[in-house]
């Protein structure tokens, strides 16, 4: 028997109303129990030592994307308006450089040399091996292939992989589905103006095939250079830690016996974006890498293809003929390559700082440059130099955000001037500031880190402040793993050695307050006992391990300054 609509009496209906009541209790029960929920899901986690798990869920948690909510950008609203704007803003970018006959050049070189006898040659073992070396839960792209079905795929497939590169390197030709690749807009800075297209980076996810092709031709086929020991980034083993350590050390050592030290901070504008496919393969053939992997190289970043994904709204794609993609496996050997030659000029030009018969004029991580000099006149032609190499290189320097700072002797009495005229990149003028942040770390003018102290009082505090906004219901372990993951790493706390007593006291006193804030503590309760309670260790424990570890790290790095300086003591 059949009913014509919803039943108004009878089994059916009082079976609808239990259901229908018992599904709105629970729905209301989760959505008044949402933080307590997560909590026992995290403690559950924990407990069963599914940390992979654990951890999924606390980024998922902790993760809040800020770019999802914004609906303006550049003057353009909804989604499908800002991906086309985000597609003419990269098409502009991406096709800025001009050639200025470097082009030709590399034709004609190209087309007069010959086939290396020694071909290139991709074997099964090395697919094999890089397939396992990647890392899961990336990014699909444009093709929808996880990288997942590469590294479980079997020998079977790694044989045809392997059989498919090499394909590729003797034809020098690529199919187009390989060389797209989808721009993701990512938010530089959430404090930041984020209707500013300016505040975001560009994000290239490429296909998982070119990932594995890209790593083998990274570790195989590319060269190093003496000169890339000034270059800290994109290398396994060196950190901002360490260049930043290195330049402390120099201007140490300079100003302890009596000198002054001028320091220029570099800021290039859309450095990686405007490297010229031209002068860099080029360059790659002065290396002397096998012709014709710089022919299939050309071929790829010549035709290769993007488009801008925003939210759920896919661009249509548009050719690129400069820049190298952000989050390729390629992009950051080829940009420390294209400013070898810049960073190699301002070393040998017998200017600046020098310890013994070592330059130490000049310090680079990834695009951040900055220069040391002695002398203010020096320092002046090392800036000129590095002007006219970087116009060399298509690279513009950003006037707004290059700054210069004066390091006064130790010795109050070697202070032979107080005010210096200000430095000129190029047409302007370069102002003077009495402190700035390199690389996450405050250097101020004074010789003194109470200012670095200050930002990690700050950014501590912050910390704990969000673990107890997002996770207070969580249980006592939970917040135990918490606070060691996101507390205990203090950046480059080994670099402290001139401060007050005042100063480093009061991060004693924060680190102990947010012990006992995020816990429930009271404030008069005995901080042995809290220590005991929680496992966690002291402050001095804490600074103690910090500064080992990067001992450990200054001793085990193979950087040939960072040997050098070992060997002086420095």
């Amino acid at each position: 028997m059949g009913f014509s609509g919803r039943p108004r009496q009878g089994p059916v209906f009082l079976l609808m109303q239990k259901t229908r009541a018992a599904f709105k209790l629970s729905l209301r029960y989760c959505k008044q129990h949402q933080q307590e929920i997560q909590a026992d899901h995290l403690a559950n986690s924990l407990l069963d030592k599914q940390f992979h798990k654990f951890w999924n869920s606390i980024r998922k948690t902790n993760n809040s994307k800020v770019s999802v909510a914004v609906n303006t950008i550049g003057g353009c609203c909804g989604d499908k308006d800002i991906s086309e704007m985000w597609k003419r803003h990269y098409t502009d970018l991406y096709n800025s450089v001009d050639d200025r006959g470097a082009k030709n050049i590399f034709y004609n070189r190209i087309s007069q040399l010959k086939r290396g006898i020694d071909t290139c040659v991709i074997t099964v073992h090395d697919v094999a091996s890089y397939c396992t070396k990647q890392k899961k839960g990336k990014a699909t792209g444009v093709d929808g292939i996880a990288i997942e079905a590469l590294m479980y795929g079997g020998l079977r497939l790694h044989i045809h992989l392997a059989i498919l590169f090499n394909l590729f390197i003797k034809t020098g030709y690529l199919p187009r589905s390989f060389m797209q690749s989808v721009i993701i807009p990512v938010l530089k800075s959430k404090s930041g103006d984020v209707t500013d297209a300016n505040n975001y980076r560009a994000i290239a996810v490429s296909t998982a095939i070119s990932k594995i092709f890209e790593s083998i031709i990274a570790n195989h086929y590319m060269n190093v250079s003496s000169s890339d020991m000034y270059q800290y980034g994109f290398k396994s083993g060196q950190s901002t830690g360490l260049c930043t350590r290195v330049l402390k050390r120099t201007t140490n050592y300079y100003t302890a016996r009596g000198s002054h030290v001028f320091l220029c901070f570099v800021d290039f504008s859309k450095a990686f974006d405007k490297v010229n496919y031209s002068k860099l393969f080029n360059m790659l053939l002065d290396d002397g890498i096998a012709v014709e992997m710089v022919k299939l190289l050309a071929f790829w970043y010549s035709r290769q293809e993007m488009c801008v994904k925003w939210n759920s709204d896919i661009s249509e794609c548009f050719t690129i003929a400069n820049g190298t993609r952000q989050g390729g496996v390629l992009s950051p050997y080829l940009f420390s390559r294209y400013i070898r030659g810049m960073l190699y000029c301002i070393a040998n030009s017998h200017t600046g700082c020098m310890i013994g018969n070592m330059p130490l004029n000049i310090l680079v991580y990834a695009d951040d440059i900055v220069l040391l000099s002695p002398s203010w006149r020096e320092l002046q032609s090392l800036i000129d130099s590095l002007l006219l190499c970087a116009e060399s290189l298509h690279m513009s320097c950003n006037n707004s955000k290059t700054v210069c700072m004066i390091l006064n002797p130790q010795n109050c009495s070697r202070i032979v001037q107080t005010s210096f005229s200000l430095l000129r990149l190029g047409k302007s003028d370069i102002q003077y500031v009495s402190s700035f942040r390199y690389l996450g770390h405050i250097i101020s003018d004074r010789l003194c880190d109470n200012d670095d102290i200050q930002r990690e009082i700050k950014n501590t505090f912050i910390r704990t402040k969000t673990l107890i906004r997002t996770f207070n219901r969580c249980s006592f372990d939970v917040k135990c793993a918490l606070f060691r993951s996101y507390c205990l790493s203090l950046y480059n706390v080994a670099f402290w050695q001139n401060y007050t007593l005042t100063c480093i006291n009061k991060f004693r006193s924060c680190y102990n307050k947010c012990i006992k804030y995020l816990f429930g503590y009271i404030r008069r309760y005995s901080l042995t006992q809290v220590l005991l309670e929680t496992g966690l260790p002291s402050f001095d424990t804490v600074m103690h391990n910090s500064t080992c570890l990067f001992a450990r790290s200054w001793q085990n790095c193979t950087n040939s300054l960072i040997e050098y300086l070992r060997a002086l003591r420095i």
